[in-house]
């Protein structure tokens, strides 16, 4: 029988987090509107997404909210790397999926997807990581590990946090977007229809420290981190599982606040069979 070890995330050490964290920095983008300003071109931060792929097939997953708003001509800003860059790809060269969107924000359900051209997609993936949806399926769906196996995180780019700087190197205006990898733990998921739901709250302990507004993180990832004892004795991360979208912001108090995602059903077999469909 395998032996279970309870510790709080507090417990857990620091580069533990941090490893997770930069391994799921790998699959994000935030998605941005580039427009013009008096002050030259400006950045409008609009949501975040995950790359992932299925088969031969490159999409961002994120919220139905958030392509309803993203630009139909022109060009489509991403942030990619952390490095003084203007990321853009040309809106002719994808394709908006609107997968799922309820007729109440709060319930759900809200899931969308930007197909990408093979050019495009190739491109991204010399800077970044598109996560494998096919790898995963089968476990995901049939023997996923239990929601108290590790720890959690939400990912995505925070509006709130974005800082505006002069220009500079040829730049006329510098933004900087601020990507939050929120540790903690979900409720427990509930099935409605064909969708599942994870709410996502931040405690009394961590409201302080945790954004006023989660605008920005709309489409953005929920992730599980399976923790492990190596043969030293020490705590590791295992592979981060992609295992929600972000898509609604719980009221905030003065105590608590939090996210609703979409789960793992909503992921790997609605989104999933929308997305591999295009093929078709």
């Amino acid at each position: 029988m395998p032996i279970f070890e309870e510790k709080s995330l507090g417990e857990l050490p620091d580069e533990v987090i941090d490893a997770a964290s930069r391994d799921i920095i790998k699959y994000i983008v935030g998605l941005v509107r580039i427009e013009a300003s008096s002050r030259g071109q400006d950045a409008i931060l609009l949501g975040s997404g995950t790359l992932v792929s299925i088969g031969k097939i490159y999409a961002i997953l994120t919220a139905h909210h958030v392509v309803s708003i993203l630009p139909l001509k022109g060009r489509l800003g991403l942030i990619l790397t952390p490095n003084l860059h203007q990321h853009t790809i040309d809106t002719q060269g994808i394709y908006y999926l609107e997968i799922d969107r309820g007729s109440i924000d709060s319930d759900g359900p809200d899931l969308g997807a930007i197909i990408l051209g093979q050019t495009i997609g190739s491109a991204i993936a010399a800077k970044k990581t598109f996560y494998n949806l096919d790898l995963r399926r089968e476990k995901m769906l049939q023997n996923p590990p239990h929601h108290h196996d590790g720890f959690w995180f939400i990912n995505g780019f925070i509006d709130e946090d974005t800082i505006e700087e002069p220009g500079r190197d040829g730049y006329t205006l510098i933004k900087k977007f601020h990507n939050l990898s929120g540790a903690g733990g979900p409720e427990k998921s509930i099935l409605i229809g064909e969708h599942d739901y994870f709410e996502f709250p931040v405690s009394y302990g961590g409201r302080a420290v945790a954004p006023i507004s989660f605008g920005g993180m709309s489409g953005g990832g929920l992730w599980q981190v399976p923790l492990i004892r190596n043969n030293q004795g020490e705590i590791v991360h295992k592979s981060p599982l992609l295992s929600g979208v972000v898509f609604y912001q719980v009221p905030t108090t003065e105590t608590s606040c939090g996210v609703k995602c979409h789960g793992r059903q909503s992921i790997y077999n609605f989104a999933y069979e929308k997305i591999k469909n295009m093929t078709s």
